[in-house]
């Protein structure tokens, strides 16, 4: 049962960002490492004099399965430094759920009676300077996504320390 929920649940997600990556310019795919690491998939149009790129982040944490939707906004680089290093901000949000006995808050370990399914969702919010290779088609990211999320029973938890290093490959 919940294998099949898994599985709807990203086909869901992933078929529609396929036919919006056709209309737009850039696409990527890599991996994020950091306290919520996973695999993403980018998709990057010009908008005005900014660069807009929207993000999918499936990660695996604590026995779940949570995905990441972020909107990336390009608006510099830093040409003084090199104009391979572009700086960006963003924000999105989460859903998912995770399989625990405890769940963590305000630095304590609240313990259920037994292990259980728990649905999340929250906030996102993005903060990066990432280096593009001009010789082969990849980019190195160094990131930060701070994120609040509310698990069910009502847990709030806010993360602020998640940072992260993303490699991906452009198409």
């Amino acid at each position: 049962m919940m294998k099949k929920f898994t599985l709807l649940l990203l086909l869901t997600l992933l078929i529609p960002a396929f036919y919006v990556s056709g209309q737009m310019g850039t696409r990527q795919a890599g991996f994020r490492g950091g306290y919520r690491s996973g695999l993403f998939y980018q998709v990057t149009h010009e908008e005005g004099y900014a660069e807009i790129g929207y993000q999918m982040l499936l990660s695996f944490k604590d026995s779940g399965l949570q995905f990441t939707g972020l909107k990336i906004i390009y608006e510099a680089t830093l040409d003084d430094i090199s104009p391979n290093i572009f700086v960006s901000y963003g924000y999105g949000g989460h859903l998912g759920f995770i399989y625990s006995d405890y769940i963590k808050f305000m630095g304590e370990n609240y313990y259920l009676s037994h292990e259980r399914f728990l649905p999340l969702f929250g906030a996102d919010g993005w903060l990066a300077a990432e280096y593009r290779i001009q010789d082969i088609p990849l980019v190195v990211s160094l990131n930060w996504k701070p994120y609040i999320e509310m698990t069910i029973p009502a847990f709030v938890r806010v993360v602020p320390w998640d940072f992260g290093l993303s490699v991906s490959y452009i198409f």
